[in-house]
């Protein structure tokens, strides 16, 4: 009996492959090392034979804004549980990377700018379960004066470079502003979604000892409206076991009607907390390329939830090289990652900021009203 091989259905193909991202990195990286790289598979090649050419090369062609200058990149014999050093003598912020804009790549200290992320231009959308409450669009201007508010009473509150922020929130523009605000003054930033038990939240915040903790006081998912604060109650409860644990500020889920939190301890509204700002000035710490911003966790499937950390810089120049060549990221470019705020792809949803792309945010079930929702997303906002 013959076979017949079953040649996959070609789905889409590129119509000009080489004015894409990835050919001009692969173009520019082919003259900066006198190489000749057939196609994508022999640079991939070339990238893990020669690592330390390939990331010196990347540093010097993405557009990330850093101040410093390194002699190594990094010590290609050490071993990996010794957590080698990169790029050592560069310092960089997460949140001043993606709220501005490098205007020259390789340029040390660089010059920032605000090209792709102009003040009224469109920064992010946010989309609540269903597209059934009013869509929020939030200028640039307006995501960096929230930024540099929350970030002032934040240091009004005493947090400073290595502190620890935890969020229990909806992938909501309140919560990116918490990210950015966090790393705009070198802390670490960590979230999980508002559906994780308590147990959950505590088994992975008490680990990292937050200053403070920002929760959402109501859920909404599935249609279904949540009360949050018998949670908030149990999180101050168990986190009184902590010494750094300052407190926890109640982020409302409906601006117009935040919830009524006196009753429980420990705990402030965010309108309460932002009155300690003196202002909306933006201020970054710079850190190393290797220090940490943000700490994820494993799924704790197998015992406690483990935490991961990921590193400023790596992030940012990982971001560029997938983000760029990957992706195709631009200024122009219109991103919808579904997500949660418990889930590593929270992270990739809001780096779409960092090209100065726009992210749709969007909070709640994917399948409400129906399983089209996402689609018509797309469309109504592409």
């Amino acid at each position: 009996m013959a076979t017949h091989s079953v040649v996959p259905r070609n789905l889409w193909e590129h119509p000009d492959p080489q004015s894409t991202q990835m050919a001009a990195f692969k173009r520019s990286l082919e003259k900066a090392n006198g190489v000749t790289l057939p196609d994508y598979h022999s640079m991939y090649q070339w990238s893990i034979q020669n690592r330390i050419a390939f990331w010196d090369f990347c540093w010097n062609y993405f557009p990330i804004i850093h101040e410093g200058t390194y002699d190594r990149i990094t010590d290609k014999n050490a071993r990996i549980d010794s957590i080698p050093d990169w790029f050592p003598g560069v310092r960089l912020n997460y949140a001043e990377n993606l709220l501005f804009t490098a205007a020259h790549p390789g340029e040390t200290p660089s010059t920032v700018t605000t090209v792709g992320k102009e003040d009224n231009k469109i920064a992010v959308t946010e989309v609540r379960e269903g597209d059934h409450e009013p869509t929020v669009n939030l200028t640039w201007r307006e995501l960096r004066q929230r930024t540099g508010r929350l970030s002032q009473a934040m240091k009004a509150a005493g947090v400073q470079k290595g502190d620890r922020i935890a969020v229990v929130a909806s992938n909501s523009i309140d919560t990116l502003t918490v990210l950015l605000a966090t790393t705009a003054l070198g802390a670490i930033f960590s979230s999980a979604s508002t559906d994780t038990g308590v147990k959950g939240i505590l088994d992975r915040i008490r680990q990292i000892q937050p200053r403070w903790v920002f929760m959402d006081d109501t859920a909404v998912y599935n249609g279904k409206t949540v009360d949050l604060r018998p949670k908030i109650a149990q999180v101050v409860e168990g986190m009184a076991v902590i010494p750094q644990f300052q407190g926890i500020i109640s982020v409302p889920r409906f601006r117009d009607r935040p919830a009524d939190i006196t009753h429980i301890p420990r705990t402030r509204t965010l309108a309460e907390f932002l009155a300690g700002a003196s202002s909306d000035q933006l201020e970054f710490v710079r850190v190393r390329f290797r220090d940490p911003f943000l700490i994820a966790f494993s799924s704790g499937t197998t015992g406690e939830p483990k935490c991961i950390v990921h590193s400023v810089g790596g992030v940012l120049m990982n971001g560029n090289k997938e983000g760029r060549l990957n992706r195709s990221m631009n200024p122009n470019a219109i991103t919808l990652q579904y997500t949660t705020t418990g889930w590593i792809m929270y992270n990739s949803c809001v780096s779409a900021l960092l090209f100065g792309a726009k992210p749709i945010l969007y909070d709640g079930s994917p399948f409400q009203p129906d399983p089209t929702i996402l689609v018509k997303l797309l469309e109504k906002h592409k």
